[in-house]
């Protein structure tokens, strides 16, 4: 009903040239990032690492993520937001371009270390950064669209890591993911920003101001459904080699496309049938997406695969994001964000190397389709849990 009546009446704008730029630093800042996942595993393991030593080395980064999340919770809701993203995405684009230049394991696990603090801080930043241009009447709304970007760059980072990889090397696909980080610094520096009022005067910290703990449940289903990412992420480019499957990369093109067509259908059925109505499938279609992929043997079932990791996982995370940030002010939007993406980050850390030691007994066929086992029971126990809350 409430949305119906913002739709009748005359609302501020939403799509204004800073919302646009706002868009465009989510995806330059998700892209830097995401360009790098399906690398650094190939690239530990041609300095020598074995599958678990290269797990261990790419997922470090999620982990450090997941540690710092809490800490960029609260420094997004008491700082200036703006000071803090230039000062993250130059330090960020250094970490980045500093990959390409490593000579050994040791450094490279410290790099992906010391880059996970940025990543962590940027991705934190740039939700509670954009809660402060989307008109509050329209927050649903421009969240939707905004949380479009997310899935899309996991969709497309990957896609043009590897094909820079491919084509020009390792040291291009890093340099590459540097200048992107960049770009999106531009983009800050452009954007005008009217500082809100901030929680600094506060002399004490309490647990609240660090971890949403009303949205414990919807954390722990982003750590399902990122786990299934982080499999993805890390393993797809060394099965698809196993395989002889050629064009993986076209995985992330068509995830990407179904992205861009199913997500602001999602988006509107969060504001006008709740967030369960898109959970429900989602859980069932990111389960599907690891079947396949365990027992893909051609490109064809793969993109199908795709599709079906839109569906579930790029719908369900960005879902849970944005309900999150819906829900609290927009003074505490920091630590909504810090909160579900601490799931986030648990899902991609732990699932690479959790995987890795099911690899060799029973193959990527037997590790995908039982992460599809997982994200169905899993999913669905914590979906009943959140329907109990609901209730009370």
């Amino acid at each position: 009903m409430r949305t119906k009546k913002i739709r009748e009446t005359p609302t501020e704008p939403l799509w204004t040239w800073k919302f646009l730029l706002l868009i465009l630093i989510n995806f330059g800042n998700g892209a830097a990032g995401y360009m790098t996942v399906p690398l650094v595993t190939k690239y530990a393991m041609s300095m020598g690492a074995d599958i678990t030593a290269a797990s261990t080395i790419s997922g470090v980064l999620s982990l450090v993520a997941m540690i710092m999340c809490p800490i960029a919770g609260v420094l997004s809701d008491r700082v200036n937001r703006k000071k803090l993203l230039l000062f993250t995405e130059i330090a960020y684009a250094l970490c980045l371009g500093f990959h390409a230049i490593v000579t050994n394991l040791t450094l490279l696990l410290i790099m992906r270390a010391i880059t996970g603090i940025f990543f962590s801080i940027s991705s934190v930043l740039t939700v509670a950064y954009a809660s402060s241009y989307i008109p509050t009447s329209r927050m649903g709304e421009g969240l939707s669209y905004f949380g479009l970007v997310t899935p899309l760059v996991q969709a497309a980072g990957p896609s043009i890591g590897l094909g820079l990889r491919d084509n020009f090397g390792y040291y291009a696909a890093f340099l590459g993911a540097s200048v992107a980080a960049v770009a999106a610094m531009v983009c800050v520096l452009v954007l005008p920003y009217a500082e809100e009022k901030k929680e600094s005067a506060k002399k004490t910290l309490k647990f609240n101001d660090i971890f949403a703990l009303q949205f414990l449940g919807l954390m722990l289903l982003t750590a399902v459904f990122s786990s299934a990412n982080g499999l993805v992420s890390t393993y797809l480019d060394i099965l698809a080699g196993e395989r002889s499957i050629a064009n993986i990369a076209l995985f992330f093109t068509v995830y990407s496309i179904a992205l861009v067509i199913s997500k602001p259908i999602t988006g509107k059925l969060l504001d006008t049938k709740g967030m369960f109505f898109v959970i429900v499938p989602a859980i069932f279609f990111a389960a599907l997406g690891m079947f396949f992929i365990g027992i893909a043997t051609s490109l064809g079932i793969m993109l199908v695969a795709a599709v079906c990791k839109a569906l579930g996982q790029g719908a369900g995370t960005p879902t849970i994001q944005a309900y999150a940030v819906k829900s609290s002010d927009k003074a505490r939007s920091g630590v909504a964000v810090s909160t579900v993406q601490i799931g986030q980050s648990l899902g991609n850390a732990f699932a690479p190397v959790i995987g890795s030691f099911f690899v060799e007994p029973f193959g990527y066929k037997g590790m995908f389709c039982g992460s599809a086992v997982v994200v169905l029971a899993a999913g669905g126990m914590l979906l009943l849990w959140e329907v109990q809350k609901a209730k009370k």
